[in-house]
């Protein structure tokens, strides 16, 4: 049974580049209990759409509601402050980053200013154990 209310919705998003018009008046709703896939041939949108939800990009025109309230995000820590968080599907976000590093990208846990490494360490281990992944979260 579908709520009344969707947890995200998208009203016209649009977003344009110099030149190209990425998305055109995109509309769509997501309730909870549901799953959505984004599919569609290469340059057809799904990432640029994906980089306004993590506060990567800020649309051109339309907005997006989160539990029914409106948000704009001017980056990715508003985003993740709301509790968006992207999880890309390359394996290297930055290669020149621990394993570690990449899962905590732009959280890594600090103290005094100075990346705590042995806790950055532990919970990365922790991630990777919860989902039944053997990699070594020190590589690079």
């Amino acid at each position: 049974m579908q709520q009344s209310t969707p947890y995200l919705s998208f009203r016209g998003i649009t977003m344009t580049f110099p030149g190209v018009k990425a998305l055109s008046d995109i509309s769509f709703d997501c309730y909870p209990g549901q799953i959505h896939a984004l599919m569609g041939e290469n340059g057809a949108g799904k990432s640029t759409l994906l980089k306004i939800l993590s506060g990567n990009y800020i649309p051109t025109a339309g907005h997006l509601q989160i539990g029914g309230q409106q948000m704009a995000f001017a980056n990715t820590m508003e985003a993740l402050n709301a509790g968006v968080a992207i999880i890309y599907q390359e394996l290297h976000l930055i290669p020149e980053m621990t394993v570690a590093e990449n899962i905590y990208l732009g959280q890594l846990p600090h103290r005094g200013g100075i990346v705590n490494r042995s806790l950055l360490n532990y919970e990365a281990r922790l991630q990777l154990e919860h989902l039944g992944l053997d990699i070594d979260r020190r590589r690079r």
